[in-house]
């Protein structure tokens, strides 16, 4: 993603992370810019935790059409 996004890729967590049991889940605001196309929404990490390691990431978006439009086939 920071190649496609030509280093401009960031993710700030919005809300402390919420845990139940191995499953947390992160609010998060994320943005990128792609030849002059600016990409910027909400979202939500749930990440699976397995010992002291990250097992597993589902990413939601607030705006899935948009972000699909912004990464394309990269």
């Amino acid at each position: 993603m920071m190649a496609v996004a030509e280093g401009t890729f960031a993710l700030e967590p919005t809300m402390e992370p919420m845990a139940n049991g191995s499953l947390v889940a992160v609010p998060v605001h994320f943005s990128a810019e792609r030849d002059g196309v600016v990409m910027g929404m909400n979202g939500v990490d749930l990440l699976r935790i397995e010992g002291e390691r990250i097992a597993e990431v589902w990413l939601f978006s607030a705006g899935q059409l948009g972000e699909d439009e912004f990464w394309g086939s990269a």
